[in-house]
C-alpha cells in the first residue's frame, strides 16, 4: 500500500512541474500553420500490360520447315540441256478446272517502224506489229523496203502474215507472204552491137503455209502444207522481149517421234513442182525422208540411228524439152552420236544426208546474178560426216570438228554468157567432193554482250572433171559481236567475213581475190518510245565481190529513226 501512494505522489509532482505558469504573464493567442492537406493531387503515368496473343497457324501446331543446309563444295550444273527446243511449251498450261476469268489476258498491241536514207541514195522502211486476237491467238504483220541507185541498182520489197493460235499442247501456225525485187545485172556485158542497155531482172514471188505442230516434249509432232508462185523476168536478148520464167511448188511436210522404247522418229518432205511451158503430168518431185531410233545405254553415251531416203526428177533443160529429164535415188545411214566425256565436254559423231533446195527463189537469193531459166535440180548429199568435240569451261564455248561429204549432184556457179550478154553465172551440176575442218569459239553468259568466231578451211573439188569448185574459197572466216548498254537503252551489232581467193570458172581464167568486209548496225533509245538507229554496210578496204563482175558498194551509210509502240 505504501508503494502505490508513493507512485502516485511521484506521478502528481512531475505532472505539476510539466505545467505552464499561468500567473503574472499575457495570453500567447499565437496560431501554428496547419499542415494536414486538404487536397492531394497524384501525378505520374498509367501503364496496363496484356498478355499477347498469337493465331496458331490451320493446319495445326507443327513446327517450321528446317532449312535444308547446302555443303560448301556444291557446284551448279553447268552442262547442256538436251530436251530440243521444240519440245518445249510455248507458254504455261491453264488448268482444266479454271474459269473463264482466270485465263490469261491478251497483251496490248506492240510493234515498230523505222525508215532512214543515206549514201547511194540508200533508203530503208520497215515495221512491224503484232495485235493479240485473245489470249491464245495473235497475228502479226511484218513489211519491209529497200533500194540503192547506182550499181547495184535494186528495189526489194516484202511482207508478210502470221496468225498463231495455242492450245496446248498443239499450235497451229498459218502463214501468207509476198515478195517483189527488181535490179539490174549492171556486170554483164554485150557480146554484139545489138545490145546497148544494162539488163534488168523483176521477180515476184507469193505464197502461203499451215503447219500444225504438238509441243508435247513425250511425243513431238508437227505437219505442214505449203505453196510458192515464183516468177523471174529478164531482158537478154534485144528485140525478143522479156524472157520469163516461172515455177509453183506444192510441198507437204511432217515429223513425228512415237512415245515408245527406242523413241522411233520419222521425218518426211515431199515437193512437187511446175515449171514454165511444161505439162501438167510432166511436174518435177523431190523427196528427203529419214527414219531413226533412239539408244542410251548410259547417262553419258547417246546414239541415234537410221537411214535416209533422197530422190529427185526434175528437166534437165527447162528450156529444151526434148533434153529429157534428170533423176537420181539414193538411200543412205543417217548416225547422231553423243559421248560425254566429262563435265561441259562432249564427243560427237554425226552423218545427215540431205537434199538441197528446189526452190527458183532460193536459188536467185544465192546468186542474184546467175542465168536465166536455169536447170533446178538439187543438191544430193549422200554422205555428210562430221566428228569433233564441244567444250565448255565457264564463259567460253570451243567447237573443234572435221568433216567429209560427197555429192553424186552438187549445184555450183560458174561464169559464163547467155544470149546477148556474157558475164552472167551459169548453173552447172556435177559430183562433188569436200575434205573439211572448222572451229568456233563463243562468249556465253555474259549479261548483254553476246560475241562468236568461226574459221573453216575446205578443199572441194569436182572428181569427174579433176579441178576445184568455182566460186568455193579454201578459206572462210566470220564474227559477230552484239552489245547492249547504257541499261538497255543502246545496241550495237556487228558482223564480219572474210572469204579467201577463189575461181570464178572452170577454165580459170578469172580468180577473184580475198575480200573482208563488216557491217555495223547500232541504235539508241532517245525518248520512251523513239530511237535514233545507224547502218555501216560492207566496210572494206576494197569493193566486197562474192560473184565476179559485181562488185558491192563500199561503206553503205544510213541512218533513220524507229518508232515503238
Amino acid at each position: 500500500m505504501l508503494f502505490r501512494l508513493s507512485g502516485l505522489c511521484l506521478v502528481g509532482m512531475v505532472l505539476l512541474g510539466a505545467a505552464p505558469p499561468t500567473y503574472g504573464q499575457p495570453a500567447d493567442t499565437t496560431q501554428l500553420p496547419e499542415i494536414a492537406p486538404r487536397e492531394i493531387e497524384i501525378r505520374g503515368e498509367r501503364q496496363v500490360a496484356l498478355p499477347s496473343l498469337e493465331r496458331q497457324p490451320l493446319t495445326g501446331f507443327t513446327s517450321p520447315p528446317s532449312i535444308p543446309t547446302v555443303p560448301p563444295d556444291y557446284r551448279p550444273y553447268t552442262g547442256s540441256y538436251d530436251q530440243p527446243l521444240e519440245g518445249l511449251p510455248e507458254r504455261l498450261p491453264v488448268p482444266e478446272t479454271a474459269s473463264t476469268s482466270m485465263d490469261p489476258t491478251a497483251e496490248p498491241a506492240r510493234g515498230y517502224l523505222e525508215g532512214g536514207s543515206g549514201r547511194y541514195f540508200r533508203r530503208f522502211f520497215e515495221g512491224r506489229v503484232g495485235v493479240p486476237l485473245s489470249s491464245r491467238s495473235e497475228l502479226s504483220v511484218h513489211g519491209a523496203y529497200t533500194g540503192t541507185e547506182g550499181d547495184p541498182n535494186d528495189d526489194v520489197a516484202k511482207a508478210n502474215v502470221r496468225l498463231t493460235h495455242t492450245q496446248d499442247p498443239v499450235r497451229i501456225n498459218a502463214m501468207a507472204h509476198g515478195n517483189v525485187q527488181r535490179y539490174a545485172l549492171f556486170g554483164a556485158s554485150p557480146v554484139g552491137p545489138t545490145a546497148t542497155q544494162v539488163p534488168d531482172r523483176e521477180s515476184y514471188s507469193a505464197g502461203g503455209a499451215v503447219q500444225l505442230r504438238h509441243t508435247d516434249s513425250a511425243a513431238p509432232a508437227r505437219a505442214e502444207v505449203r505453196y510458192d508462185q515464183t516468177q523471174y523476168t529478164s531482158l537478154l536478148a534485144p528485140g525478143t522481149g522479156e524472157l520469163t520464167y516461172d515455177q509453183q511448188q506444192l510441198g507437204l511436210g511432217g515429223e513425228a517421234t512415237v512415245p515408245v522404247p527406242y523413241r522411233p522418229h520419222l521425218s518426211v518432205q515431199y515437193q512437187r513442182s511446175w515449171l514454165s511451158n511444161d505439162a501438167q503430168t510432166n511436174t518435177a518431185f523431190d523427196v528427203d525422208a529419214t527414219g531413226t531410233v533412239s539408244y542410251s545405254p548410259s547417262d553419258p553415251v547417246s546414239l541415234e540411228a537410221g537411214a535416209t531416203l533422197l530422190a529427185f526428177d526434175t528437166p534437165a533443160q527447162p528450156t529444151q524439152p526434148s533434153a529429157g529429164s534428170a533423176e537420181a535415188t539414193f538411200v543412205a545411214p543417217a548416225v547422231n552420236a553423243e559421248w560425254r566425256v566429262a563435265e561441259g565436254a562432249r564427243l560427237f559423231l554425226r552423218n545427215r544426208p540431205r537434199l538441197g533446195e528446189t526452190s527458183l527463189e532460193h536459188l536467185y537469193a544465192t546468186n542474184p546474178y546467175a542465168q536465166h531459166a536455169p536447170s533446178l535440180r538439187p543438191t544430193l548429199e549422200t554422205t555428210n560426216a562430221e566428228a569433233g568435240l564441244t567444250l565448255t569451261r565457264g564463259l567460253v564455248r570451243l567447237v573443234a570438228a572435221a568433216g567429209y561429204r560427197y555429192a553424186p549432184t552438187y549445184r555450183y556457179f560458174a561464169l559464163s554468157a547467155q544470149g546477148a550478154y556474157e558475164g552472167l553465172h551459169g548453173v552447172q551440176y556435177d559430183a562433188a567432193r569436200f575434205l573439211e575442218g572448222r572451229g568456233e569459239v563463243a562468249l556465253q553468259g555474259v549479261e548483254g554482250v553476246q560475241a562468236s568466231l568461226g574459221l573453216t578451211v575446205q578443199d572441194g573439188t569436182l572428181p569427174d572433171l579433176d579441178t576445184s569448185i568455182p566460186n568455193i574459197a579454201s578459206v572462210t572466216a566470220d564474227a559477230l559481236l552484239t552489245l547492249s548498254f547504257a541499261g538497255g537503252d543502246g545496241f550495237l551489232k556487228a558482223y564480219g567475213q572474210f572469204h579467201g581467193p577463189r575461181d570464178a570458172g572452170l577454165n580459170r581464167s578469172v580468180r577473184l581475190d580475198p575480200y573482208f568486209s563488216m557491217d555495223l548496225e547500232g541504235a539508241y533509245a532517245v525518248g520512251s518510245d523513239l530511237e535514233l538507229v545507224a547502218r555501216a554496210e560492207q566496210l572494206s578496204i576494197d569493193a566486197p565481190t562474192r560473184w565476179a563482175n559485181y562488185p558491192q558498194p563500199v561503206a553503205a551509210l544510213s541512218v533513220g529513226l524507229r518508232l515503238r509502240w
